[in-house]
């Protein structure tokens, strides 16, 4: 394996530059310009003082741009940190001030609301839209006439295949975002294996509808850079719209994509899959939650020619560590869809408490280990040491493997299937959240002196639904208001349901499953 990310796959063969890298349905970007404004963006950062290992946060709106900026983050031999451009203030300023970046990277909406909130001597540098003219402090006007006067080879790369990649922030359970640790060696094992394994070639033209801050991105930058192939990137409010994002679909003539759940869920609950739409698409890949099984025979019947892939894999590992071709079409809706057997190079087992595989048929932690595995989490290492542990076999090298916190069984088969959670993390529309993130929000909240969020079934789908001990007094509209100002939307409880005194357990713990209970009952007598 070559020594990084960019002499892995950009040195790797030819593609041929006028070919599209990139198109975000307004503007299309090709390979020779990816190339050369990313040579510029790399160039730039070294000039600000970039350094090897040096964090770059990216607080960018979904285009094309996307990409370049990502590339000469790496070709500065720097570290990428995708912020959620959506994400409130308060966020931003938790994650800023975790990963300490040496430079953010804006564009013309995001620059002045990042600048307001960071309020630190941090080099940011205007990255437009078009990618065209990277702007700075006029101290480095001079440098930056040099930089675009010419053309730019890209910096040599010294990044080794165990630096850091790329930081991404989850949820976490103590109130503040956790910073996943990922590396170029990490990155490589899952895409040079997904690329193999979807049979993903350069005249695929894959889907991108996943954020740039949560991990399935991953999977839709780096599979057509690796395969020569075209990114079409939707935009964030076709997601919010089925037929609009089916009809970009045909119009880009996607062939691939790995969605969540969810929206595959809200599509075919919008009633817009129906036989013959979407001709070009082959492989369709659902993963992030579970997809019910009623909606993925509807998508199954609908589209009898395509292909379907059941995947699983936290941000920890990369991407994908688990996958399920579903060969046939499921036979009652009761039926459980695996999530498969583990990808090359990585390995999944089922451990008791003891940290012992439990038998085929037993319920037991769903724990990884392999190339895919990440460094932890940044600037905290007792959470590190918490989840990812080291099994020693005489004779044999150690291992480090990860605790997912997700419990499954294994069937005779061999194929693994999700049974539910350990912990309080949850899964809602794909992204990983953290009760206790939530109601640790909540309880700052003037005028809450409790609170407890639970997830109720929403028609198939999981909604996040809060409680709240209040003094009697205070306005829900307020609450939610002030939540909004913590709390990115993905986030945000459907529902706020006073409670005189949110029921305990003999110990003392949070009654969910009789909040579960109530947010059920609450539901149907809303209707």
């Amino acid at each position: 394996m070559d020594g990084n990310l960019v002499q892995h796959y950009l040195h790797h063969s030819p593609v041929s530059p006028a070919k599209v890298a990139c198109t975000d349905g307004r503007r299309s970007i090709t390979y020779a310009e990816v190339a050369d404004l990313s040579n510029r963006l790399a160039t730039l950062l070294k000039q600000y003082g970039v350094r090897r290992q040096d964090r770059v946060a990216l607080c960018l709106n979904r285009s094309a741009s996307f990409l370049p900026a990502v590339l000469g983050i790496l070709k500065a031999d720097a570290v990428y940190v995708p912020l959620d451009p959506n994400s409130p203030p308060e966020r931003w300023q938790k994650i800023v001030a975790d990963c300490a970046p040496t430079a953010i990277l804006c564009d013309s909406q995001t620059i002045l609301p990042l600048a307001e909130t960071v309020k630190a001597s941090i080099p940011r540098i205007f990255f437009a839209p078009r990618c065209e003219l990277p702007l700075a402090g006029v101290e480095a006007a001079a440098a930056i006439e040099d930089v675009l006067a010419s053309s730019m080879r890209a910096p040599p790369c010294s990044n080794e295949p165990d630096d850091l990649a790329y930081v991404l922030y989850t949820s976490g359970s103590t109130g503040a975002p956790k910073g996943v640790m990922i590396t170029h060696r990490n990155i490589c094992n899952y895409i040079d294996w997904a690329v193999d394994y979807f049979a993903i070639n350069s005249e695929d033209r894959l889907l991108g509808t996943a954020p740039f801050h949560f991990d399935m991105s991953t999977f839709d930058l780096w599979c057509p850079i690796k395969a020569g192939a075209t990114l079409c990137l939707a935009d964030k409010a076709l997601t919010l719209f089925p037929e609009k994002l089916l009809g970009f679909m045909e119009a880009e003539q996607v062939t691939i994509w790995k969605g969540i759940s969810s929206l595959l869920f809200y599509m075919d609950r919008a009633g817009v899959i129906a036989p013959g739409r979407i001709p070009t698409m082959s492989r369709v890949l659902f993963g992030g939650d579970a997809l019910p099984t009623r909606t993925l025979i509807r998508w199954m019947e609908a589209f009898p020619d395509k292909s379907f892939f059941n995947v699983y894999g936290p941000t920890e590992a990369t991407g994908i560590s688990l996958c399920y071709p579903v060969k046939n079409i499921p036979q009652e809706p009761g039926e459980r869809i695996p999530i498969g057997r583990s990808c090359k190079g990585m390995k999944a087992d089922l451990l008791d408490e003891s940290l012992l595989p439990v038998p085929n048929g037993t319920v037991g932690e769903l724990c990884l280990t392999g190339p895919g595995l990440g460094k932890g989490y940044l600037n905290d290492t007792e959470r590190t040491a918490r989840v990812f542990f080291t099994v020693r076999v005489p004779g044999a090298s150690a291992e480090n493997w990860y605790h997912t916190g997700d419990l499954g069984l294994r069937r005779e088969d061999g194929n693994i299937e999700f049974v539910g959670r350990k912990d309080q993390q949850v899964k809602v529309m794909g992204y990983r959240i953290e009760l206790g993130e939530i109601e640790q929000a909540l309880r700052a909240i003037d005028g809450v002196c409790e609170a407890a969020v639970v997830t109720a079934d929403r028609g198939g789908m999981e909604e996040l639904v809060a409680f709240v001990e209040d003094n009697g007094g205070t306005d829900h509209a307020f609450i939610m208001a002030r939540l909004r100002d913590r709390l990115p939307g993905y986030m945000m409880p459907r529902r706020l349901l006073p409670l005189a005194d949110i029921p305990r357990c003999g110990r003392g713990k949070i009654n969910r499953a009789a909040l579960r209970a109530l947010a059920m009952e609450t539901k149907h007598a809303d209707r």
